[in-house]
């Protein structure tokens, strides 16, 4: 009995180093399904970010990538696109919100979190040809009401100063 166990451990084993058959239906969904449980490199591949690298920019606009600090001390990031003008100055740069309740910065059943640019940095990871510069953008956190969060050790810093 267990050597008719073990066969059949050894076949499924041998199964997994298989290569995979495709119909041609397959949507790129499942393709990307299959290449993250097989590779776990799917959002990575080089070939689908080359292709979208390669894209034109838009001319009237650039990708600000606002980054904070969470409440562990991770960074946490999200993209927002803007005309080149917003990007004058951290002061011409719009304050943005979003759920702290996945940050750990807010409770659930008050989780809105704005975040304040404080500092903008040419974004080295998408660079541009075309004259404009995408940004990266240094933010803090706040409530709604303008207090800092207690995670928001930059202000608290800043009092001292």
């Amino acid at each position: 009995m267990k050597l008719l166990v073990s066969v059949a451990l050894l076949a499924a084993g041998a199964n997994a180093f298989t290569t995979p058959t495709f119909s041609r239906r397959a949507t790129a969904l499942q393709m990307g399904g299959i290449l993250s449980s097989q590779t776990g490199q799917s959002s990575l591949d080089p070939a689908v970010i080359d292709r979208y690298n390669s894209l034109a920019w838009p001319e009237d606009k650039i990708l600000a990538e606002y980054v904070w600090v969470d409440a562990v001390g991770n960074t946490r990031s999200k993209t927002r696109t803007l005309s080149p003008s917003k990007a004058e100055s951290v002061d011409s740069l719009p304050k943005w919100n979003f759920d702290g309740s996945s940050t750990d910065q807010a409770p659930g059943d008050d989780s809105e979190v704005i975040i304040y640019p404080r500092r903008i940095f040419k974004d080295p990871f998408r660079p541009r040809s075309d004259g404009l510069d995408n940004i990266l953008v240094m933010c803090d956190t706040y409530t709604p009401a303008g207090d800092p969060l207690p995670t928001n050790t930059r202000a608290k810093a800043m009092e001292s100063f």
